[in-house]
């Protein structure tokens, strides 16, 4: 089966419509994501508003949603009501948001959202391949605290007992679900696919630029490091963040996870590093590539069921993965430059910490020797005239009548 990248023209959302980018995760979202945040000006000058001050718009979603982040977390209480007032506020150009969290939704939630965005809404759900997808989101997972190893986490999301305890990782790749799910929601007039395939790795940035009427080529200008564009990290990269997980998962508050792990140790491996001979690519093994090549099958039969717009070849979603027999699943030995750049990660947040510490002490000091200054500075009560003394005292009266 096969379609075709429809034309430039056709793409074009009408103007004032907002695009919802629902991801999935895994499809270029962290590379989009940031290309937008980088050139928020340029989108502006070009018609298009990607709101907030953030790379993503991923508190405001889970807001929306009920949903958190992270272990004995909560949603981000307002960040939905205060986006939602930004996008109110513009009335004259098209906008962007969006983050993969978004997929997660339920029919309900899926229904919800098109209540609250109206008709100017148009959802984008981006695709790669189904068995592509597996090591790569068991990476991302691992980053976020994950403390399986690769097999066991696998078989858990390929396994079709409705009540295993990772259901919810095989129902957010559910890519037939999700996009009958939200065309059902939208109409499947308000909904776009975007095939993400290594063969035309350009088509991504250019179904955006089409969508949003923006100047050819704008979005591949920023500049993405392997942090900005989440590059894949290696078996024994994922498998040094797995064990640390091990070691900290309950001695860290999520908070605490993020700024010395996930934004310190494997931020610094995914923009410092470079893969090399040391490292071992993630490789299916042979009875999850079949299960996942005929879960890819139904899922692209869904997908034209539904009779959303496709942008890309779908024929690619269902090809078979590079697989082996007995590949490698874990590993006991990680490459020194891998484990430096995460030590050197961690000093750097350090010092940042630190910096950030210093800082505070300074602009403490100076507040207080700036009250200090003026309490000299003050007349003194004998020196007061009587004028003073009347203005001062009614000043005083009328601030308790107002708390009163």
């Amino acid at each position: 089966m096969s379609t075709s990248t429809a034309p430039t023209e056709s793409l074009q959302l009408p103007e004032r419509a907002l695009l919802l980018h629902i991801g999935l995760m895994k499809t270029g979202t962290t590379s989009l994501q940031n290309a937008a945040a980088a050139l928020r000006p340029q989108l502006l000058a070009q018609g298009v508003r990607y709101p907030g001050t953030k790379v993503n718009h991923r508190s405001a979603v889970n807001d929306f949603m009920g949903h958190s982040w992270g272990w004995d977390t909560t949603p981000v209480e307002g960040a939905w009501r205060r986006l939602r007032a930004e996008i109110d506020a513009d009335t004259d150009h098209r906008v962007w948001i969006g983050h993969e969290f978004a997929a997660n939704a339920d029919d309900a939630t899926a229904a919800r959202w098109r209540q609250e965005l109206g008709e100017r809404a148009h959802a984008v759900v981006t695709l790669r391949n189904y068995g592509s997808i597996l090591p790569s989101l068991w990476q991302q997972m691992t980053k976020e605290g994950e403390r399986l190893e690769f097999e066991p986490w696998l078989r858990g999301v390929l396994s079709d007992d409705p009540d295993h305890e990772l259901r919810s990782f095989r129902d957010r790749i559910d890519q037939g679900r999700v996009v009958t799910r939200w065309a059902e929601a939208f109409g499947p007039e308000h909904v776009t696919v975007v095939v993400v395939d290594k063969s035309t790795p350009e088509l991504l940035f250019d179904a955006f630029e089409s969508m949003l009427a923006l100047e050819p080529g704008l979005l591949r200008t920023a500049k993405l490091d392997g942090k900005a564009s989440n590059r894949g990290m290696s078996l024994e990269e994922a498998e040094l963040l797995r064990r640390l997980n091990l070691k900290l998962r309950k001695q860290l508050t999520w908070l605490e996870y993020c700024k010395w792990l996930r934004d310190s140790a494997s931020t610094a491996v995914l923009r410092w590093r470079r893969t090399g001979d040391h490292d071992t690519r993630l490789v299916l093994p042979t009875w999850a590539a079949e299960i996942a090549e005929a879960r890819a099958s139904s899922h692209v039969e869904q997908i034209v069921a539904s009779g959303v717009r496709v942008v890309g070849d779908l024929a690619p979603l269902r090809a078979p993965v590079r697989s082996a027999e007995d590949p490698p699943l874990r590993s006991d030995v990680v490459p020194i430059d891998a484990a430096v750049e995460a030590i050197l990660g961690v000093i750097r947040q350090g010092r940042r910490e630190e910096d950030r510490l210093a800082t505070a002490r300074e602009e403490i000091a100076q507040l207080e020797a700036t009250a200090k200054d003026r309490r000299r500075a003050g007349p003194a009560l004998s020196d007061a005239s009587g004028r003073e003394l009347v203005r001062a005292l009614g000043s005083r009266v009328k601030r308790r009548l107002r708390r009163g």
